[in-house]
């Protein structure tokens, strides 16, 4: 008898120890896997996600809140995937490095874009959100002490026009991994066109007239050429040692030339003498020792045919009627120009050969920038007044025929368009100078136009990805591999 009192006994000490085990205060976090601090950068961090955010019916499970995780550091860097209102693939990274001001999970922590988050919770503490801040403007990192993003296959990098900032977005997951501050005068600077080479990329302001060199390492800026005259397109020269800058569209002035820029050093060469007008539009002949360049005079109607070695005009097009040829891309081998024609809406294949337009294709509203894959089997155009993108298939050796047009309910007034070396995705920014795309969270008290990028597979002619990124989605490049 006294042996089963002791036994009963000492199995209710055994529930009571447990009991209170279970209920200690820890600084350890939930784990939800195996890696240590759930793939956070330290416990305090993982352990106000895990309390906070990763639970039942919130951001955890096979089917978390608007596609988005936090149980672990991977699952939360890449950001959600199906936020409510605008279409399907609508979403987006929620932590920006080094960037906790323009962090969507920041400003929800803060209360300055609604609901406030964690939602229908105890809003976090100062010191949570303190922590969280530190953790972001540290870089994000996971336990490694690696940040997100540091080395991706490739980048691509868009002009935001009316913020001053380029958005650095992460190719292998199609999210902003990075912004890039280009504010130097009260007012827009206005971020016009981006170009990439090597370690670097290259960047024109129309309102400051800065041409400028960034750090694809860091994003910042390591040269600038002040006082031109509202730069615009860029093309950078096969030798890589020097860039052509052609002028703004909105130019409503006479301009007599484009600029030649030395950009190892960062040196203003000296112009290249046109005829006036704003040459605008300008891509270079594929083939190196060609070195011709050709620049569209929006408002002369002219295509000029500079010599890249003399840096003179060696021959002009002028178009029998008004077209105001836009934007220039060209064929990997040279043969056909592509023209998108703003006042006609059309598409104008024109044979560098004979120097003539042999095919006019009706387009959408408004044509814009043309990206161009590798075997010219497939010609893309943005429309800004038709908010979508064109599809153009090659026929023959002489004939392409529109085959498609790729629309989306996150695309207001499509502007920079660009393809990835593979042909693969293309990706096309939006103005949004209308407003017809209403972001799902709002900053309290914003008037802010929030634009687009949206990321098309060209297998399936479809619309995988659309993310945020700042005001007045303007010119991109897509990192070349």
């Amino acid at each position: 008898m006294e042996n089963k009192l002791n036994q009963r006994i000492g199995f209710l000490f055994l529930i009571i120890l447990l009991v209170f085990v279970g209920c200690k205060t820890t600084n350890e976090p939930n784990n939800t896997n195996t890696l240590p601090n759930n793939g956070f950068e330290n416990s305090q961090v993982a352990k106000i996600f895990a309390d906070n955010c990763s639970i039942p019916g919130c951001h955890a499970g096979e089917n978390p809140q608007n596609g988005l995780s936090f149980e672990s550091h991977e699952k939360l860097i890449l950001g959600s995937s199906n936020r409510p209102n605008n279409g399907p693939n609508y979403g987006g990274e929620v932590v920006i490095p080094f960037d906790s001001e323009n962090s969507l999970l920041y400003k929800m922590v803060t209360n300055t874009i609604s609901p406030r988050m964690p939602f229908n919770r105890t809003p976090l503490t100062q010191g949570q959100i303190d922590i969280v801040k530190r953790w972001i403007d540290n870089g994000a990192q996971n336990y490694k002490g690696e940040v997100p993003s540091s080395n991706p296959s490739y980048r691509v990098f868009v002009c935001n026009q009316a913020s001053d900032k380029i958005s650095v977005i992460d190719g292998d997951k199609n999210i902003v991994s990075r912004t890039a501050d280009v504010d130097f005068i009260n007012g827009a600077d206005s971020p016009h066109m981006v170009k990439e080479l090597g370690a670097f990329y290259y960047v024109t302001l129309i309102s400051s007239g800065k041409f400028l060199k960034l750090s694809k390492s860091d994003n910042t800026v390591v040269g600038e050429i002040n006082n031109l005259e509202i730069p615009g397109m860029i093309q950078i020269h096969h030798s890589g040692t020097k860039a052509y800058v052609s002028r703004s569209s909105s130019g409503t002035g006479d301009y007599q030339g484009i600029y030649v820029i030395d950009i190892v050093n960062m040196t203003l060469l000296g112009e290249v003498t046109l005829t006036g007008g704003v040459p605008h539009g300008i891509v270079l002949h594929p083939d190196p020792v060609k070195e011709i360049l050709y620049v569209a005079n929006l408002t002369k109607n002219q295509i000029h045919i500079v010599n890249t070695v003399t840096e003179l005009q060696d021959d002009l097009f002028q178009f029998t009627s008004n077209q105001e040829p836009m934007q220039l891309n060209i064929s990997p081998d040279g043969d056909h120009l592509y023209i998108s024609a703003r006042a006609t809406n059309k598409l104008l294949v024109w044979d560098t050969r004979v120097k003539q337009v042999i095919q006019e294709i009706d387009v959408s509203a408004m044509p814009m920038h043309i990206a161009v894959r590798n075997d010219d089997a497939k010609v893309y155009i943005s429309s800004m007044g038709g908010s979508a993108v064109d599809v153009l298939t090659r026929t023959n050796e002489t004939t392409l025929q529109l085959t498609n047009s790729i629309s989306h309910p996150a695309f207001s007034m499509l502007h920079g368009c660009d393809i990835t070396s593979d042909g693969r995705f293309v990706y096309v920014s939006s103005r949004n100078l209308n407003g017809n795309f209403v972001p799902a969270y709002i900053e309290d008290g914003s008037t802010a136009k929030i634009a687009t990028l949206g990321v098309i597979d060209t297998q399936t002619e479809t619309v995988i990805k659309v993310m945020e990124i700042e005001e007045y989605g303007a010119g991109l490049a897509v990192e070349k591999l």
